[in-house]
């Protein structure tokens, strides 16, 4: 579950609220498209992200933080701030 780019999507998208694929994956947490895609599967699957199909020309896909992943963000993110704040 924890697999490289996992913590990273979750965090990104906790930031930005609501984001295509391809903005997504332009962060670079992961290296393959087929392994991002692979984690973003995952992730719905588990309830953490949501998508959207955006009914355009050509469609596009939104994916945002389900309540599951908004808490999973906020846990994550108190984590970061006590392991910064030991570090000073």
């Amino acid at each position: 579950m924890f697999a490289k780019g996992v913590i990273e999507t979750i965090f990104y998208l906790g930031k930005r609220g609501k984001v295509g694929y391809y903005e997504l994956y332009k962060q670079g947490f992961v290296v393959s498209r087929q392994t991002f895609a692979n984690i973003l599967k995952t992730l719905e699957k588990r309830g953490i992200i949501g998508r959207r199909v955006i009914d355009e020309r050509p469609p596009r896909i939104e994916y945002f933080l389900t309540e599951k992943g908004r808490e999973i963000s906020k846990i994550l993110e108190k984590l970061k701030d006590i392991l910064e704040s030991n570090g000073k």
